[in-house]
């Protein structure tokens, strides 16, 4: 349900969200443009005797995707990646991707705007968090200091 909200928030078109697009290694969902743009979902099933799937990644790059940035992505609990590059989505970052274990987030090159959120900083497994060429502005928030394992 969380990829169908997703994919209606940001006007995926070529999304074909169904109950077997994990079990049948992301038909569906993978798709490689020219120009390296790309949709590429990554799941995980191996729980369940491979019956039960889990989305670990999303890289939807330079897709021309539009609309606020979706806080469904935060339903999505065992989510590693979120990579958003060079789309035209706005908005701030969720609250709800503090829910999640993020490793790298990217959303180079969008609209986001508003400050750097403190709560960013609860997302203690972040190791990537790029946030370049969007609309940011203020300071960075003190706490992002905290974050041990950010590398990048």
């Amino acid at each position: 349900q969380a990829l169908k909200n997703i994919s209606s928030k940001l006007n995926i078109d070529f999304w074909n969200v169904s109950q077997s697009a994990c079990t049948n290694g992301g038909v569906g969902f993978n798709v490689k443009f020219t120009g390296g743009f790309l949709s590429n979902v990554t799941c995980n099933c191996t729980e369940g005797n491979s019956t039960v799937c889990h989305v670990t990644n999303i890289q939807l790059k330079g897709l021309n995707l539009a609309g606020v940035l979706p806080s469904e992505f935060g339903d999505l609990s065992h989510l590693v990646e979120l990579d958003l590059s060079r789309n035209y989505i706005s908005g701030t970052i969720p609250t709800s991707f503090t829910q999640i274990p993020l490793v790298t987030l990217s959303l180079l090159g969008n609209r986001i705007n508003g400050s750097i959120p403190e709560y960013v900083a609860e997302i203690s497994t972040l190791q990537e968090l790029i946030l370049e060429d969007n609309y940011l502005g203020g300071p960075i928030p003190e706490k992002l200091g905290n974050l041990s394992s950010l590398r990048r």
